[in-house]
């Protein structure tokens, strides 16, 4: 019963439910090209397009954290220019997305050159959301790192160095997965095949649940 009712409360918030779809799709591709299996590369896309469709819907979210952020400037100048340079890029790369999402549905009809540049500029901002989460991720990073250093650390310094690493290694992972899909010719765009985009992407996936249930023992109780 328990077993259940942790899964339960992992599907219940939509944040939580992404991970597990993500999680899923991934492995499903992964396993697809390895096994050269269409079927499972199928069900892995069927995964992926319903994701991308709940994702219509993360707007009012992120305009939310970005309202709530503001300007940033409890984290100053460079810092929080960074911030407000991520809740944009979140914002914009949603935006692409719809587009994308009716051009794929055929609900808007496009010139292939239009095609290519939506879809284009929907992985560059996926890509620059995830390269800005990454270099203040690292900022995380060193911060519990010197916690962690310091001449009397709290309890919890080293669960929170742990959990600032699971991020931080995500990010990486995420920045190597998105940059991937932009066109050959832009930095390692076009450079992995679906295998190893899927190896990357699935670790990211598990990274990300591990760093779920590792951020509980930092919740208080």
């Amino acid at each position: 019963m328990e077993v259940v009712d942790e899964i339960c409360d992992l599907l219940q918030s939509h944040s939580n439910r992404d991970k597990i779809v993500s999680l899923t799709s991934y492995v499903l591709k992964l396993w697809g090209s390895t096994a050269k299996r269409k079927d499972i590369l199928t069900a892995s896309a069927r995964i992926a397009a319903a994701r991308a469709t709940l994702r219509l819907f993360d707007d009012a979210a992120a305009i939310k954290l970005a309202l709530a952020y503001g300007l940033g400037k409890q984290d100053g100048s460079f810092w929080g220019s960074l911030g407000v340079a991520n809740n944009a890029f979140t914002l914009t790369y949603l935006q692409c997305e719809k587009i994308v999402w009716l051009i794929d549905t055929g609900v808007l009809v496009v010139s292939p050159d239009f095609d290519f540049k939506v879809k284009t500029a929907h992985k560059l901002f996926w890509s620059l959301s995830a390269f800005v989460g990454l270099i203040r991720s690292i900022r995380g990073l060193q911060a519990s790192s010197q916690l962690l250093k310091s001449s009397e650390p709290p309890k919890c310094a080293s669960a929170r160095f742990t959990q600032a690493s699971l991020a931080t290694t995500k990010l990486v992972l995420d920045v190597v997965h998105a940059v991937s899909w932009l066109p050959a010719g832009w930095l390692w765009g076009g450079k992995l095949s679906a295998q190893q985009a899927s190896i990357v992407a699935t670790t990211s996936a598990v990274l990300s649940l591990m760093a779920h249930y590792h951020g509980k023992r930092l919740q208080p109780r």
